[in-house]
């Protein structure tokens, strides 16, 4: 369903297996309002599923797919998934993207999961990361059984291998000069996925010179006192009159940090008693701190940012369709009300005030559009929201259930490679030397150096 809220991901059920080559087809159709959404002729519908095993080893990663139109008119849309990618074994996060042919795209808030388990048949496939390696066990027994032929026909056997041989330097030089550019990167230890560089190549096919990505922050996933995984913090003040975020140093603690992370009308409630009283809460959002693990942190050295002032200085220009929501109610003396602002750090002040008076949940939303104004030289935009004053007899609460940041950064093709060869940085590749020796273990191997590996065991093995 594609809407304007945050929802939890479909569970939807699927099985998929490593013996599903070619079979494993997810078909999505997307829906407006309950009404089939028409794709114009030349949409692009990219669809992201990330793999997030509990071991690093055992597969994480991100994997761009751009759909099938199956029925433009019904928006009905499917992709089949490769074989290599059958090869995880765990749960799959995926979304939805719409990118328009007028250059306008949406994030449909489409969010599914799926399994991928291993078939039994299949007990000894390699898992994600060792894809590239699938078909090596075949080489190696090819090669014993020639070795075995060597016996009763040796000159036959050289002869097909050195045929074999042959063919695998004519592929590695059809390699070289099909990819330069990749295989220098591969030197250099700049190596990205196969998904992403061909996501990278149809933006440039189709002419699109800036790349729009949208974020949302929150608080899911908030570990109170923590700022490694989550850099946005909840804050509550009890002031007479509206504090400054300075003010604000008493964080919440984790079961309300549980309670806002999404919207599920499990309310975060934090009432203050006492005559002319204001209860107040800070939403904070570090936005560097998010797109440093996002882009990398190469993406701001690279161009000269250093500093925390200089990279938000880096980014500020880059952010558009910025707004903060807050989903719930205020109670106080003065009835039912619940006010939202943004601090504007120029004139250092809440701006942009709106306020809800209900008894119910319900959003107030306020468009920024000026990150240069409210982000601040630490890379966070502050928001504010209070319930009205309390008197001797009724307190004033800030009953909030769910809030965030939403915002768009634009970056130029360029930028978005180098910021996609960042943060999928490889370290520890093998050179040829080692490829060739065949003796360390610890080594990754680029496909270019499989080949040398091969080439270099066959040819000790049959020439002397």
């Amino acid at each position: 369903m594609i809407q304007a809220e945050a929802t939890t991901p479909i569970p939807t059920g699927v099985v998929f297996w490593s013996h599903d080559k070619g079979t494993a087809k997810l078909i999505i159709q997307l829906k407006k309002d309950h009404i089939n959404q028409t794709l114009p002729q030349g949409t692009i519908v990219p669809i992201l599923l990330e793999f997030n095993s509990d071991t690093a080893a055992k597969g994480k990663g991100r994997h761009i797919y751009h759909a099938v139109i199956e029925n433009a008119l019904e928006g009905i849309v499917s992709i089949v998934l490769e074989d290599n990618i059958l090869g995880y074994v765990g749960r799959v996060d995926g979304s939805v993207y719409i990118e328009l042919p007028d250059s306008r795209s949406l994030d449909t808030a489409g969010r599914f999961t799926f399994d991928i388990k291993r078939s039994p048949i299949d007990e000894d496939v390699p898992e994600l990361e060792d894809y590239y390696w699938q078909g090596f066990n075949e080489i190696i027994q090819e090669s014993k059984r020639l070795i075995d032929q060597v016996e009763s026909n040796c000159e036959t056997v050289l002869n097909d291998l050195s045929s074999k041989v042959t063919s695998l330097e004519i592929q590695t030089s059809d390699i070289k000069s099909k990819q330069a550019e990749i295989l220098k990167s591969i030197e250099d230890n700049d190596v990205f996925t196969k998904q992403e560089s061909s996501a990278n190549v149809i933006y440039q096919v189709i002419g699109k010179e800036k790349v729009r990505m949208t974020f949302t922050l929150d608080f899911l996933g908030k570990e109170a006192g923590v700022m490694t995984n989550n850099a946005n913090t909840y804050k509550a003040y009890g002031g007479t009159s509206l504090g400054v975020p300075s003010n604000f140093t008493s964080e919440i603690d984790q079961n309300s940090y549980n309670k806002i992370a999404k919207l599920d009308n499990n309310l975060s409630s934090y009432p203050t008693t006492g005559a002319g009283y204001i209860r107040q809460v800070l939403l904070s959002y570090n936005v560097l701190d998010f797109l440093k693990k996002q882009l990398g942190e190469e993406y701001f050295t690279a161009q000269g940012a250093l500093s925390n002032s200089e990279q938000v200085e880096l980014i500020k220009p880059k952010i558009t369709n910025d707004q903060g929501n807050v989903y719930g109610y205020g109670v106080g003396a003065g009835g039912n009300k619940l006010t939202f602002a943004v601090w504007n750090v120029r004139w250092l002040n809440w701006s942009g005030t709106k306020s809800r008076t209900t008894a119910t949940v319900s959003n107030i939303s306020i468009p920024i559009n000026n990150a240069k104004e409210y982000i601040d030289s630490d890379g966070n935009c502050h928001f504010i929201a209070y319930a009205p004053v309390s008197d001797d007899s009724t307190a004033s609460a800030a009953n909030l259930d769910y809030a965030n940041y939403q915002f768009t950064i634009e970056l130029s093709m360029n930028e978005f490679i180098q910021s996609m060869i960042a943060a999928n940085h490889i370290e520890n590749l093998a050179a040829q030397e080692e490829a060739e020796a065949s003796e360390d273990n610890t080594k990754t191997m680029t496909p270019l150096r499989v080949f040398q590996s091969i080439a270099k065991w066959t040819k000790d093995k049959f020439v002397s």
